[in-house]
């Protein structure tokens, strides 16, 4: 009977018919990608250094199979608190004090920004090849789940898990859980924002958490440096693109993790 099965699978394999098992397949994890938007590129926030993560992204995309993929999208109302233009006077990368949602006596610092990210505009939408590649394997290959973040004008959120106040939550942590995801592997912009703010949360819910330093970028190579240290100090696990493809190439006995 085992002959026969394992007869059949193989002839399946050679016509080229999908089974139920795949050595791309990357068990109980889901691939992150934080806010790779058009006004993160070449936008109002344009970064010249954002496009190069581009093709680490499409690779992880196109080579590897995942249970499950989260992309989160800045989905900013006219008059977002980070905008400077809600607050006469103030400029770009000026900050102010805002009290918090539930309890206005405590104050943080926010940064404030161009307007960026208003919801249905060519500036929110994600990169065209990375959407390109999602709309492809959506209800076929992986499900997606697309979370839009910083809808409230009056806090930020930097964490695809919640706002900066932890004021409101996202959907993200419960659909980790229905897809009984343990591992995110970390992509998009910027390392020193969204994917440092994701990350820490993942870190703090009990998840492991891998970032793939090549296929995330920032606005210099400094606050990039700095970005990392500091999540490697919370248990982010850091790794180029390549040496992560090494690492999933190899037993699980030698390696050790699942990665």
């Amino acid at each position: 009977m085992w002959v026969n099965c394992i007869c059949y699978l193989l002839a399946l394999s050679n016509l080229g018919v999908a089974v139920p098992f795949s050595s791309k397949l990357h068990k109980k994890t889901a691939l992150a990608i934080i806010d790779v938007q058009n006004d993160f590129i070449t936008g109002s926030l344009a970064n010249p250094r954002a496009p190069v993560i581009l093709p680490k992204i499409y690779q992880l995309l196109d080579n590897h199979e995942w249970p499950f993929i989260v992309a989160s999208q800045d989905w900013h109302p006219p008059g977002h608190v980070s905008f400077f233009s809600s607050h006469p006077g103030k400029v770009s990368g000026d900050t102010v004090n805002d009290s918090f949602v539930d309890t206005p006596t405590k104050i943080e610092t926010q940064t404030l920004y161009a307007d960026h990210c208003l919801p249905e505009t060519w500036g929110a939408e994600i990169e065209r090849g990375i959407q390109t590649r999602l709309h492809s394997l959506e209800g076929y290959r992986a499900p997606v789940n697309y979370i839009k973040k910083a809808q409230d004008h009056r806090v930020d959120s930097y964490s695809a898990f919640a706002d900066n106040q932890y004021h409101r939550f996202t959907t993200l942590h419960s659909e980790l859980g229905l897809h009984g995801i343990e591992t995110l592997v970390m992509t998009g912009l910027l390392t020193n924002a969204c994917v440092h703010g994701t990350s820490i949360d993942g870190i703090k819910l009990g998840y492991e958490v891998i970032l793939i330093a090549d296929a995330t970028e920032t606005t210099s190579a400094e606050d990039k440096a700095a970005a990392i240290e500091e999540l490697e100090g919370w248990g982010v696990q850091v790794l180029n693109l390549t040496d992560w493809e090494a690492a999933r190439s190899m037993p699980s006995k030698l390696r050790g993790i699942e990665l």
